[in-house]
């Protein structure tokens, strides 16, 4: 008797959770993605850029691909491990 009155009262909880869920869903699906598309146009500096025929400030095209050629190429080597032994030695790099 005890169990099935516990269901009870646990259905009549739900069924109430239930209905609120459902009134509130349509305003949340309403603004689903707002804050999204929000902190997106917040991030565009200029949104008439790709219309704008000035040159933009920056490096040359060789300068660029030689910075990156660089920055590649410094992963491409590990760092040498350090000596245990060296820990607190005056005159280390």
């Amino acid at each position: 008797m005890k169990t099935l009155l516990i269901m009870a009262t646990m259905v009549c909880a739900l069924t109430g959770c239930g209905e609120a869920i459902m009134r509130t869903t349509p305003q949340w699906d309403a603004r689903f993605g707002d804050a999204t598309r929000a902190a997106f146009a917040q991030q565009v500096i200029h949104p008439g850029a790709g219309r704008d025929n000035r040159p933009v400030n920056g490096l040359d095209g060789h300068s660029a691909a030689a910075a990156q050629q660089r920055y590649q190429k410094s992963f491409a080597e590990p760092a040498p491990a350090q000596s245990v032994f060296t820990i607190g030695v005056s005159g280390a790099k």
